[in-house]
């Protein structure tokens, strides 16, 4: 009986044994409430001391008891009611005992029908001139639970049972919604934050199904923050042992160029040198996916301006640009402000990415069009090239980290196939996504969507564990 079925089954039992016993009792109580009034010791005395005043002086006697008894008050009074149903002093007497005195008081050949014997257990009185009575206690005011009776029983026992079975559910699902409720909690803290959560020892003591899941989590938390450290720790281990080679092969390069005045390995060193910054471009890209991937705080995030902000990105990228004999331009329309919640660095690396994309694949002398748009609620960055576009069915993939392409797009031999990758990572971190379609004039066309805010609107946090998808609480 420790696991939830057990606590179930246990539960469902103790309620149903708790209603019969309050169903019982209940009928119990109003059945021997209805005797006692009727046949029990109450009326016996109540009786014998009536049948003593009717010793004393006859009937005057019993009507001077009996208005003695009603000027006593009390809770109850004593009703002398004869064959006819009606009471001694002229009182009003409950239908139930009306109907029933008759049958009450007659003798066996007396009863109106044959087949009705007559009844002996209500005590009698006989007065000397033979009128007999039956003595009945009632209560002056009767209670809600007298009032009930008989006929208001079941709906009484439903009622009772209805309450007793809502107490029992509420203990059931407190005991069940309060463990849930933690672990939820350290759910969703383990995820904004990476941390093992503390989880109360209420629910990790447990011995049933739900105490053994808090257990396991916590475990399986520790052991996920173990493997996040140690990756961090191999991206900055990374970080030191890839680029250490490399600036002494630099380092080397630079002095081999003082060597060679006369600049007999001029070619050579610079394929050399080529090389070099690809692999350090292929490095930087690598940590760069790593940091995100890796990423358990939120970057600090602030409204932009995105006009502005795609402005000061074009400026960057210009100068690279000019290299190729590339122009940009940007086209802003009619669009008016539009404001977003972004980590202006970070984005901003996303964007570069693609221009430089852009400015990688545009032919000699072309232009480079950037656009901003709206739609649906998503402000878009459309940045446009003029090269040799992608084949259909690799447009969902360019987007995957090493994707490569298999036509002179994809041979460039300053691509490291991560480019693009980050740029989709970046977006989901900001809400946002990075689409890619070809232009009918031929080119690539890249889209950046990223939510608009509002003025005056709070900005939804962002979703800084990319490829997570986090049950927020409703507030």
């Amino acid at each position: 009986m420790k696991g939830v079925y057990g606590r179930i089954f246990l539960t469902v039992g103790v309620a149903t044994l708790l209603m019969l016993a309050i169903g019982t009792t209940a009928s119990f109580l109003l059945v021997s409430q209805r005797i006692g009034r009727i046949a029990g010791d109450d009326a016996a005395h109540a009786a014998a001391a009536a049948a003593a005043a009717v010793d004393r002086g006859g009937a005057p006697a019993l009507r001077s008891w009996l208005r003695a008894d009603e000027a006593a008050g009390g809770e109850r009074r004593v009703l002398a009611v004869d064959a006819s149903g009606a009471d001694l002093l002229g009182r009003e007497v409950p239908t139930g005992l009306r109907i029933r005195t008759p049958a009450v008081l007659a003798d066996d050949a007396g009863v109106n029908s044959p087949s009705l014997l007559a009844s002996r257990w209500v005590p009698q009185l006989r007065l000397p001139d033979g009128r007999r009575y039956a003595i009945y206690l009632v209560e002056r005011e009767p209670s809600w639970w007298s009032r009930a009776g008989l006929r208001q029983l079941p709906l009484l026992l439903l009622a009772l049972a209805i309450m007793a079975s809502g107490i029992v559910a509420g203990i059931l699902a407190r005991s069940f919604s309060r463990p849930i409720r933690e672990l939820a909690r350290a759910t969703r803290s383990f995820a904004t934050g990476f941390e093992v959560p503390q989880i109360g020892a209420r629910v990790t003591g447990r011995s049933d199904e739900l105490g053994a899941l808090a257990r396991d989590f916590t475990a399986m938390a520790r052991r996920l923050e173990h493997l996040l450290k140690a990756r961090e720790q191999l991206v900055r281990d990374m970080s030191h042992e890839l680029r250490t080679p490399l600036a002494r092969l630099n380092v080397a390069l630079e002095l081999l160029r003082r060597k060679d005045p006369g600049e007999r390995f001029a070619v050579d060193m610079a394929r050399i040198q080529q090389q070099a910054d690809r692999l350090d471009e292929m490095i930087e890209s690598i940590l760069g996916l790593a940091r995100l991937d890796a990423m358990a705080r939120p970057p600090p995030f602030q409204m932009l301006d995105l006009a502005t902000f795609v402005e000061e990105c074009i400026e960057d990228a210009r100068l690279e640009a000019t290299q190729r004999s590339c122009a940009i331009e940007l086209h802003d329309g009619e669009q008016g402000a539009l404001r977003v919640y972004a980590n202006a660095a970070i984005l901003a690396s996303a964007l570069r990415n693609v221009l430089r994309n852009a400015i990688r694949y545009t032919p000699e002398g072309a232009r480079i069009d950037v656009r901003l748009q709206q739609h649906a609620g998503m402000a878009c960055i459309l940045v446009q090239d003029h090269g040799p576009g992608v084949p259909a069915d690799a447009l969902e993939h360019v987007f995957e980290p090493f994707y490569r392409v298999d036509d002179s797009r994809g041979r460039e031999p300053g691509s490291t196939g991560l480019g693009l990758a980050i740029v989709a990572r970046v977006m989901r971190l900001h809400r946002g996504a990075a689409t890619a379609v070809n232009r009918p004039g031929g080119g690539l066309e890249v889209r950046l969507s990223l939510p608009i805010v509002a003025e005056g609107a709070v900005p939804e946090e962002p979703d800084y564990y990319p490829g997570a998808s986090l049950s927020r609480p409703v507030s």
